[in-house]
């Protein structure tokens, strides 16, 4: 009986630990911080340009003492985990221990590759360095966690202050690539600067995929009609909100569906099947949380 206690608490610690992680999510992680590492080592670094987030700290740290970029990494990183394990979620944190390790180990590796990629232009190393690194940290938000750094840091001031993401990405980026500028040139500034947008945008692609929905409001005068052949023909529910008009004074009932991005031309076809004026808006859910709809990113 005293030897079972300590083996049962052993035993439910385990099952809880298997519930916060996935081994696809892990190798999510390890593959997109292969990617980043990529993009840095073999694209961005040797053009003397850098990404943004504590990765882009430890590259300008590298250009002025000559200390590896993994080294300041690690040590950026440290802190940062000190200071914010308490504000995000038991699986966020390990799955951002395991992906800031991850990117050190891959920075460590990828930096002793003698690639020659052949690329003089640096608007198109910008946008090769952007392009890799956005698909690298996409990857790995799909699998729910991050690199460190920037994303805690993040969590931390939005905790504190009310911020948006957003916003702290945009100007945390922004004082980095000041800082650049001050060590480095105009020019190279603002390539990094266009590879830090082009890497945001891809980040945005990948990390919603093709799990982009649509929401449509429909206003009609048969929305009887139009809801029962949704339900029918495009097996989603739908619901009924109650409008008046401003100018008429009459009410009417509004439909409000959402649908894949491929089931929208079905739906246009339906509403104005049945009825010719009807008015639709139509507008981008990237965010569903319902049967049918996936939300990816990391969970904080």
């Amino acid at each position: 009986m005293y030897m079972s206690k300590p083996l049962d608490e052993m035993t439910s610690s385990f099952r809880k630990f298997k519930e916060i992680i996935s081994y696809k999510d892990i190798l999510g992680i390890l593959l997109g911080a292969f990617i980043i590492a990529l993009a840095i080592q073999l694209v961005l670094v040797p053009v003397h340009m850098l990404t943004g987030g504590v990765s882009g700290i430890a590259i300008i740290l590298k250009f002025l003492t000559g200390v590896d970029i993994w080294i300041w990494y690690i040590g950026l990183n440290i802190p940062i985990f000190i200071v914010g394990y308490k504000f995000i979620s038991k699986r966020f944190a390990l799955y951002s221990l395991l992906g800031m390790l991850a990117l050190a180990f891959f920075l460590g590796i990828c930096q002793n590759w003698q690639v020659d990629l052949g690329i003089n232009n640096l608007l198109l190393a910008a946008i090769l360095g952007g392009v890799v690194n956005g698909l690298g940290v996409g990857i790995t938000l799909r699998s729910k966690g991050s690199t460190g750094g920037l994303d805690i840091i993040a969590v931390i001031i939005s905790n504190f202050w009310g911020y948006n993401f957003g916003n702290i990405f945009f100007y945390v980026n922004l004082i980095i690539l000041g800082v650049f500028l001050l060590t480095s040139n105009i020019e190279l500034t603002l390539f990094s600067a266009i590879s830090i947008f082009i890497s945001g945008k891809v980040v945005d692609k990948v990390q919603l995929g093709p799990n982009v929905s649509k929401s449509a409001l429909i206003i009609s005068t048969q929305c009887t009609d139009i809801a029962e052949e949704i339900l029918g023909n495009l097996h989603r529910g739908c619901t009924y909100l109650a409008g008046r008009g401003a100018y008429t004074g009459e009410s009417r009932d509004i439909i409000m569906v959402i649908v894949s991005r491929t089931q929208l031309p079905r739906l246009k076809e339906i509403v104005f099947q049945i009825d010719p004026n009807a008015f639709i808006t139509i507008n981008e859910s990237s965010e569903v949380f319902v049967m049918g709809f996936k939300k990816s990113g990391p969970e904080f």
